[in-house]
């Protein structure tokens, strides 16, 4: 079981790294919000442009707030499972010793 969280906490930070820089890249590319702020900086009191900035503007933070936030709590979680692995490998080397212990 320790080396199957071990291997979990491994592939999680894999996966955690990937959502963090496929977030990124979708962030930085992200054509409608970036179109919608160039045509509200060019032209600042256009309501065509402040509504598409309001529309596109949550998916782009949703995406900001995954790039910044998927990595971090992904090595989170995975050191957790780590610690979790340690405590289980310890306990199964505690219960061994006591299994083996001659009864007086």
């Amino acid at each position: 079981m320790a080396t199957y969280l071990k291997g979990l906490s491994a592939v999680l930070v894999l996966a955690g790294l990937l959502a963090s820089g496929l977030a990124w890249h979708a962030a930085t590319t992200d054509e409608a919000y970036y179109k919608a702020l160039r045509g509200l900086e060019k032209y600042p009191g256009n309501v065509l442009y402040k509504t598409e900035l309001k529309m596109a503007e949550p998916r782009h933070l949703l995406l900001a707030a995954t790039a910044a936030g998927a990595a971090p709590t992904a090595l989170v979680i995975a050191s957790g499972l780590l610690g979790l692995a340690s405590a289980l490998k310890k306990l199964d080397g505690l219960l061994d010793a006591a299994r083996n212990k001659p009864h007086l």
